[in-house]
C-alpha cells in the first residue's frame, strides 16, 4: 500500500519523503539521442534517493489518509510499520522491491542504497512515449520506394485490358459493317451512313458480334471493384488514433513484423508510412483518443507490449 502511494505522488511531486527512511527525489531529464547506439530516449523523471531526508513533511501521510479513509495518526503508524520492515530486510542483506520505483538494499557499512527502475518515466508530459532504436535513414532507398508505391500497376493492367477490349470490339464492328456492305450491294449510301450512327442496333441484331463485347463489360466491373476497395480504405482511414507496437525505416523488416503481429491475432494490424520516412506498425486503430488510450493501457499489462504508445495520423 505504501509503495503505491509513493509511486502515485512521484508523478506530480519532485520529492516524496518517507519519514524515518529517506526521500525519493525526481530530477527532470530532457530527451536524449545516443548516436553510437542509435537509441532515442524520451524525456523523463530520473528518481534518486536521499537517506538524509527523514523528517515528516506530511505529504505521504496525508495522501494515505485521504485515499484509504483513515486518520492522519493511523497513516503515520502504517508508515512506521513499513519503514521497520524495510530496514529489517536490508539489515539481513535482502533487496526490497519497490515495484516501478526501483529497489533498496544495504551496503557493507549499513547504508541504504537505491537502484531506480527504468520502466516508468513519472513524467505526465511524456505519457505514451517509449525508448526505441532506429537506423540512419537511407535517402536513396526512400526515394526509390516512393516511386514504386506511386505506380498503380493493378489499375494500369485493368485499363489496358479495357482498352484492348474496346479496340477489339471496334475492329469487329468495322469488319461486320464491311461484310454487310459486300453481301447487300443494293443498300444505298444513306443506309450505310445510318448504320455507322447506330452501331448498337447492328450489334444487337448479330449474335456472333455480341459475344465480342462481353469482355469490356467485365473489365469495367473489375475497375469498379478497385474503386470500391479504395472507398473502403478511405472509410478505414477515419480511424486516426493508432496503437504503435514497432517503428522501422525500411519496408522489408516492417512487412515481416506486420505478418508476425497478424499471426498473433491482430488481424487489423497495418503499416503507417508518414512523410518523414518513418514506417510504423499499428496493431489497432480507433476513431477516438480515449478508446485508444484504454486499449494501450490494457496492452501494456502484457510483457510483450509494455512499450506500445498512441500515435495520431494526420490523414
Amino acid at each position: 500500500m505504501i509503495i503505491q502511494h509513493i509511486s502515485s505522488l512521484l508523478h506530480n511531486h519532485d520529492c516524496v519523503i518517507v519519514p524515518g527512511l529517506g526521500g525519493f527525489v525526481a530530477n527532470h531529464r530532457a530527451s536524449v539521442i545516443k548516436e553510437d547506439k542509435n537509441l532515442f530516449l524520451p524525456p523523463a523523471k530520473e528518481i534518486g534517493f536521499n537517506r538524509s531526508l527523514i523528517h515528516n513533511d506530511g505529504l505521504l501521510a496525508n495522501c494515505i489518509s485521504r485515499s484509504e479513509g483513515i486518520s492522519f495518526e493511523e497513516a503515520l503508524i502504517a508508515i512506521e510499520d513499513f519503514v521497520s520492515v524495510v530496514r529489517a530486510d536490508v539489515a539481513v542483506g535482502k533487496s526490497v522491491d519497490l515495484c516501478d520505483i526501483g529497489s533498496l538494499r544495504g551496503d557493507a557499512i549499513g547504508n541504504i542504497l537505491f537502484t531506480p527502475s527504468t520502466t516508468n518515466s513519472f513524467l505526465p508530459e511524456a505519457f505514451g512515449l517509449a525508448s526505441f532504436r532506429f537506423e540512419p535513414l537511407d535517402y536513396n532507398h526512400t526515394v526509390k520506394f516512393e516511386r514504386e508505391i506511386r505506380v498503380p500497376r493493378a489499375l494500369k493492367q485493368k485499363t489496358s485490358r479495357y482498352y484492348w477490349g474496346a479496340v477489339a470490339a471496334m475492329m469487329a464492328g468495322l469488319l461486320f459493317l464491311t461484310t454487310s456492305e459486300l453481301k447487300t450491294p443494293e443498300l444505298n449510301q444513306e443506309a450505310g451512313f445510318l448504320s455507322l450512327l447506330q452501331p448498337t442496333t447492328v450489334f444487337n441484331n448479330t449474335e456472333t458480334q455480341s459475344t465480342e463485347v462481353i469482355e469490356p463489360v467485365e473489365v469495367i466491373q473489375e475497375v469498379q471493384d478497385i474503386y470500391t476497395a479504395t472507398n473502403n480504405v478511405k472509410a478505414k482511414a477515419n480511424k486516426s488514433f493508432h496503437i504503435i507496437a514497432a517503428s522501422f525505416v525500411k519496408q522489408e523488416p516492417a512487412r515481416e513484423a506486420l505478418q508476425s503481429f497478424i499471426q498473433e491475432g491482430f488481424t487489423n494490424a497495418q503499416i503507417l508510412d508518414d512523410e518523414a520516412g518513418k514506417i510504423r506498425i499499428a496493431i489497432e486503430s480507433f476513431e477516438h483518443r480515449e478508446t485508444a488510450i484504454q486499449k494501450m493501457d490494457s496492452l501494456r499489462n502484457m510483457p510483450h507490449f509494455s512499450s506500445v504508445w498512441v500515435y495520431r495520423s494526420k490523414k
